[in-house]
């Protein structure tokens, strides 16, 4: 992960420089709001509650005031990237609940490309070659194992 750049919009978040840019400039972003942005994007479409950003950012055994920690940390990611919580283009609020990241993104590897994806394969010829590699005969699944010379 320390060389993973995920982009979404104008913005890169680079892992393994521990940065945020927006259009190859530096945001100036404190420490556990990059951490929080790092922590929903992530997640991304996913909801992730106020409880699991607590135990990602503090841990169970810290004793600070989390609710005001996380408020603070929102705010900050938000002013950063000029999202406006009333129509989020990156985070939004699931009130009482959390918040989750609804921007498109790509994700690249350290050399600028995008993750090789291998070949798409349906979950039907996925379900034939396995059938097909146990010596089973997908036309007749319930039937006798074929033998590796029996057509």
């Amino acid at each position: 992960m320390p060389d993973k750049k995920i982009r979404f919009d104008d913005f890169e978040l680079d892992y393994g420089r521990f940065q945020l840019c927006r259009l190859g400039k530096p945001i100036r972003l404190e420490g556990l709001p990059l951490q929080l942005i790092m922590f929903l994007v992530e997640k991304r479409g996913q909801l992730v509650t106020r409880e699991q950003i607590s135990s990602e950012l503090w841990g169970k055994d810290v004793f600070v005031d989390v609710e005001q920690g996380i408020n603070t940390a929102i705010r900050k990611i938000r002013r950063a990237m000029a999202d406006d919580a009333d129509e989020p283009k990156y985070l939004q609020t699931v009130v009482g609940r959390g918040y989750r990241f609804v921007a498109p993104t790509a994700e690249e590897d350290a050399g600028g490309q995008p993750p090789s994806q291998g070949f798409p394969v349906s979950p039907e010829e996925l379900g034939r070659a396995i059938m097909m590699a146990a010596g089973l005969d997908p036309e007749n699944p319930k039937g006798t194992p074929k033998l590796p010379n029996q057509s």
